[in-house]
This record gives structure tokens, sequence and C-alpha cells, in this order.
């Protein structure tokens, strides 16, 4: 299995909108995919059409010895299969659990697994394995610039440049010294576009509601650039 953890650098960078939108891709292409929400937020759910007054969660269930993935994960219209977060508070203990159980499940070798990765979360603090993709979500503006100047990302992670709006003078500034210095940029980015906010009012994803969105393309590029990786890492 192929195993991403999608973090963002700071609160409000969307990471959870290009899990969700990088999902519906991937299952739409008749890839099998598990999202894995590690936020108590719960906002994965949204982009997915989950209900709601519905709110169990991997919290709920990882201390129940009897209960099966199957009894977590629910399945939305386009095949994408999710875990949320639930209800209950989790500790360290309990996400590294869920990550281990997680290497244990009875899939394909090919399946991709997508996890939501809370931005106060310090991945030191997940059993993550030398196979595991970790992309910490960025944009290009003075908050994220400061972090990365102060080297707190993780040593494992790549950067990825969202809602990038080369018009601004200030983003374009800031992109043009990432590429030239941060080795770890991933070689595109993910437009910003209205419609992204607008897909979630509707509780659903871009790939669906904008299917001639230049993102569109941007979230091809990025399943492309992970199925390279997971190729160079097998």
């Amino acid at each position: 299995m192929n195993r991403v953890f999608f973090k963002g650098l700071k609160g409000g960078t969307g990471s959870t909108s290009i899990i969700a939108n990088i999902a519906t891709l991937l299952s739409q292409s008749h890839h099998d995919v598990l999202c894995i929400d590690l936020d108590s937020k719960n906002e994965l759910c949204l982009h997915l059409g989950h209900e709601w007054q519905n709110q169990s969660g991997w919290t709920n269930k990882i201390a129940d010895a009897e209960s099966s993935w199957a009894d977590i994960a629910f399945i939305n219209e386009d095949n994408v299969k999710y875990v949320p977060y639930g209800s209950e508070l989790a500790n360290s203990f309990s996400y590294n659990t869920l990550l281990n159980q997680s290497k244990r499940l009875d899939i394909d070798r090919n399946s991709w697994l997508l996890f939501d990765v809370p931005s106060h979360m310090s991945l030191d603090d997940l059993a993550l394995d030398d196979s595991d993709i970790v992309i910490n979500v960025v944009t290009c503006d003075p908050a994220c610039y400061s972090q990365i100047k102060k080297g707190s990302a993780h040593n494992q992670a790549y950067y990825l440049i969202n809602r990038f709006n080369a018009s601004n003078p200030l983003e374009l500034d800031v992109y043009q010294i990432w590429r030239a210095n941060l080795k770890q940029l991933a070689p595109f980015f993910i437009h910003f576009d209205s419609a992204v906010p607008e897909a979630l009012a509707a509780k659903n994803v871009l790939i669906n509601t904008s299917p001639l969105s230049v993102v569109k393309e941007d979230f091809h590029a990025l399943a492309s650039w992970l199925n390279n990786k997971r190729k160079s890492l097998s």
C-alpha cells in the first residue's frame, strides 16, 4: 500500500481540500483509495459529502478490539473510502495504534492511504516508515516563508504550494525564492481558484463540480508525481 501524509505547514493552507480532490481523482482512475482524518475538526467529511449527524470515526472504534476497519470506513458516490476522526479525544498512542493497524489492512499493495494531518501535530510524533510520502502544504505568504526559514518542517517532507496566484507580486517573489533554494519543493503547484470553496459549499470537490478548471490539471500533475514517488520508493 502507498501511505501519503498531507499536513498544512500552518492552519488554512488547504491540505484537506487537496486530499479530498486527489482521492476523488485517484478513485475515478480506478485506484483503491482510503482517506483517514487525523484532525479533530473532522472537516474531510464535508468535502466527501458525509452526513454531519453521524459523528462516528476511528477515535470511537480504535479501543474496540472487535471492531474492524469495515465498521469504521464510509464510502461516497465516487467510491472513495474514508475514515472520519470521530468524536473522542486522541493521543499520540492512539494515533500510532491507528497507523500500525493501517499497515495490516488486507488491501491491494497498489492501494492509496491518504492521511489528513492537522497543522498543530508534529510529524516527529507519528510512527512513519521510510516508504511513506510526507507532504507539507504551503502557501506563498510570509507565515509559511518564516516557518520554512526556521527549519521547522520534518526532514522527510516535500513541500507543495497551494492556492498560488502568479499575479500577486509577493507570492511570485516567495515562489521564486523557494524554487531556487528549496530542494524538496514539488515541481508544480496548485493554482488559486474560487471554485474550490464553491465546491466545498456543495459538500463536494472541484474535480466533480468544475471539471474544466485548470486546477483539475494541477491535481493530475499531483497524481502523476505521487505515482512516480511510489515507484522510486518501492
